[in-house]
């Protein structure tokens, strides 16, 4: 979904590093540990994961893990903890066969499926991906990531009523997201809708005020609109080239050559390491430009 050179992220989670479970030996004189104790300690596993801290919430779960004491039903918890936080972590290789493992227990069923279709979906593996999704969506349907990802799926497909209907859901579910009010933004960039996109970005910032991809992807729709000095306006230095490049490209999407290659030209001024990149945009405008209209 990206809008080349320059790319903007939707959101979305992935995942770590493997761990596995060790088995030491136990003296039988060791009392086990309780229910209420394993629960407490995986919710604060839980509320650490939850707050952004996966390596340390890794670490957690990695602790009951290795604990023999542990009670069975808790041990499957954490197992699906390891796989979010490897998720999280840029590991789906491994939190996928974990998800996978996981597919079988009645009570993490659909958790496991959807945990499974994020990492083939962060694999690259589309097809693979949504028919777990939709096993997930069907197994619970309160699943806002799963929602989420289904519609990142459509978009990548070009069915943006399909995407639509499916962030609605996730939304519906999650209201404060940023994560789907930015995807929602950036279908409906793609669908050429740029005044919806606005207002989807604008929301998404509001939850999110630190997040310069959502920043940017509001630059790029306010840029699609047509009022180009309000897409720079307020780019930092360190921004400024990378701005006005994708400023220039919009442009010479929208076929406003002159507009367009005045703003690679600032962007190649502002930074001579990016000039490159802009340089290779300014080639591809000369070629359109020269097709016949």
């Amino acid at each position: 979904m990206n809008l080349k050179p320059f790319s903007v992220v939707l959101v979305l989670l992935a995942g770590g590093c493997a761990t596995g479970t060790r088995s030491p030996s136990v003296d039988a004189s060791l009392p086990s540990m309780s229910a209420a104790d394993a629960s407490g300690i995986l919710d604060a596993a839980n509320a650490t994961r939850d707050n952004g801290h996966f390596s340390e919430a890794l670490k957690i779960y990695q602790e009951l893990l290795a604990d023999p004491s542990v009670p069975a039903s808790a041990t499957a918890v954490a197992q699906l903890g390891v796989g979010e936080c490897m998720l999280a972590l840029g590991n789906p290789s491994d939190a996928k066969q974990i998800f996978h493992s996981l597919a079988a227990n009645a009570e993490l069923h659909a958790s496991a499926l959807q945990g499974e279709g994020l990492a083939l979906l962060a694999l690259g593996q589309p097809e693979a991906a949504t028919k777990a999704l939709r096993e997930a969506s069907e197994a619970d349907p309160k699943l806002w990531r799963t929602w989420n990802a289904l519609g990142d799926l459509a978009d990548v497909k070009r069915q943006p009523d399909e995407a639509a209907t499916l962030y609605a859901k996730a939304l519906a579910l999650n209201p404060d997201s940023a994560p789907i009010l930015n995807n929602i933004g950036y279908s409906r960039l793609m669908a050429d809708d740029p005044a919806k996109a606005i207002e989807a970005f604008r929301k998404a910032l509001e939850l999110d005020p630190k997040s310069e991809t959502i920043r940017n992807n509001l630059r790029l729709a306010v840029a699609e609109n047509g009022d180009y000095p309000e897409a720079i306006r307020a780019a930092g230095r360190d921004q400024l080239p990378i701005v006005l490049n994708n400023v220039g490209y919009v442009a010479m999407r929208r076929r406003d050559w002159d507009t367009a290659e005045a703003y690679f030209a600032q962007a190649m001024e502002a930074s001579s390491s990016y000039a490159s990149v802009t340089a290779k945009n300014l080639e591809q405008l000369k070629a359109e430009r020269a097709l016949p209209q």
